[in-house]
């Protein structure tokens, strides 16, 4: 059975599929601009992708010092000194 108005359903056919892949704004691209096709595994992007995951965990470690004012994240969340 089925609605007649059912959200999940488009009726118009209006819906397209667009992976995240399609879009303009998650490409990797490289030193030089051109776009990265092998993200994961031994290649001459890795150094790369590997500095940008650095990077975001940096930014996390700082965030997590800046919210718990600086006590260790242990002894913060799990009692654990």
């Amino acid at each position: 059975m089925q609605e007649q108005n059912s959200p999940i359903e488009n009726q118009d056919n209006d819906f397209t599929n667009t992976s995240s892949t399609n879009n303009e704004f998650s490409n990797w691209v490289d030193n030089q601009g051109d776009e990265v096709k092998n993200v994961f595994g031994f290649n001459n992007s890795s150094e790369l992708v590997n500095g940008r995951a650095a990077m975001i965990g940096f930014l996390m470690l700082i965030l997590t010092e800046l919210v718990f004012s600086g006590r260790p994240v242990t002894s913060s969340i799990f009692g654990i000194n």
